[in-house]
């Protein structure tokens, strides 16, 4: 018993100094969250004209006569993605690499709108639930946040967890009809932390699988694959500074649709520093395990180098490709129940760490 006690009382420390140094950031990784469940709806609702244009009838232009009419109004910039959906009044979104959202008519090359991401609304939100605004820094303290945060589950779930029968009644619900505020306040920080901690554990161990290389070597494990068999990216091609093929793009997009028609969005990644490959995303209707083609393409040459097809997903690239999903609530089996889901769960985690430091400071002022 008095293993227990000592084991218990650790865990207990290790939850409350976890929670004092993270709760800020919890808070507002958690609301930016919340926020962001729902951005797909938000642009329709608020940016439609941004993502849609008078449908034509006509000929869409060229990929690269649109990047020509972006470098003739922005010449000082970089374009590193192009992005668009297979239908007949979806406008080509450019990003540059000073964060301009260009929106252009595919018929007329007409600019028809532009955002600075610096100013626009869910992509602030987004940079917030990423970085908290700070750049590197606090990329890197998200980075170990999410990991403190896992950990805050596990721990509070092994708090949380009655060890007679005869409480398990008495820590599934909150007495809403007490006077007494404290006990309020721990019924509002344990029992909802009790509701929401399978689907938290699941978004923090999806926020794990993006910032560390470890765990995504772990789920290659436990999926069969062994780290040999990482997925390797074309790397570089000569060391040289290649001016970019003409047309790579278009000679990329017409195989790709050719081979493999009926996509439903394009994603172009344009190499960074002129040596690295092209990318173009086709990507597929998909109801859990996200469906998409890649192709590598040479820049200088227009050349295909490799090609990655989702009829050839491992074990371990269906949880990856599942992974954004999970992570943000967009899971299309569910439709909006899971978005709605998820925005109530990342409400929830906001609130854990008010009621336990107002646990904290009770307990403190009573000592």
């Amino acid at each position: 018993m008095k293993q227990k006690k000592g084991f218990k009382h650790i865990v207990r420390q290790l939850h409350l100094y976890l929670g004092l140094i993270s709760g800020l950031v919890v808070v507002i990784v958690s609301l930016s969250g919340a926020l962001y469940v729902f951005e797909e709806e938000g642009r329709d609702a608020w940016q439609y004209n941004y993502f849609h244009v008078a449908k034509t009838g006509g000929e869409r232009l060229s990929l690269q006569q649109l990047s020509d009419t972006v470098k003739k109004y922005y010449p000082g910039d970089k374009i590193t993605l192009i992005s668009f959906k297979e239908k007949a009044d979806a406008a080509y979104i450019v990003s540059t690499k000073n964060r301009k959202l260009i929106s252009m008519n595919p018929y007329t090359g007409e600019i028809t709108g532009v955002r600075e991401a610096k100013a626009d609304f869910f992509s602030v939100v987004l940079d917030l639930h990423r970085t908290l605004l700070l750049g590197n820094i606090g990329k890197e303290i998200i980075k170990w946040n999410v990991l403190i945060f896992f950990v805050m589950c596990l721990s509070g779930l092994y708090l949380w967890w009655p060890r007679q029968k005869r409480f398990w009644a008495k820590a599934l619900r909150i007495n809403f009809k007490t006077k007494n505020w404290k006990r309020l306040n721990w019924d509002l920080h344990s029992v909802l932390g009790f509701y929401a901690v399978l689907v938290l554990s699941l978004i923090a161990f999806t926020g794990m699988f993006f910032a560390f290389d470890t765990v995504k070597d772990m789920m290659r494990l436990l999926t069969g694959q062994s780290l040999a068999a990482k997925t390797m990216k074309p790397k570089t091609m000569a060391m040289r500074t290649p001016r970019p093929a003409t047309g790579a793009a278009d000679s990329g997009y017409n195989y790709m649709s050719k081979q493999y028609p009926g996509a439903s969005e394009v994603y172009i990644v344009c190499p960074a520093d002129g040596r690295a490959p092209m990318r173009l995303i086709m990507r597929y209707d998909y109801t859990f395990v996200r469906k998409q083609h890649t192709l590598f393409i040479d820049p200088s040459t227009g050349k295909k180098m490799k090609e990655e097809l989702y009829t050839n997903y491992t074990a371990y690239d269906k949880f990856a490709q599942s992974n954004f999903d999970l992570h943000t609530g967009r899971i299309r089996t569910l439709g909006m129940g899971s978005k709605l889901l998820y925005f109530t769960v990342a409400l929830i985690a906001a609130s854990p760490p008010v009621t336990g430091f107002l646990l904290w400071r009770g307990r403190k002022k009573k000592r």
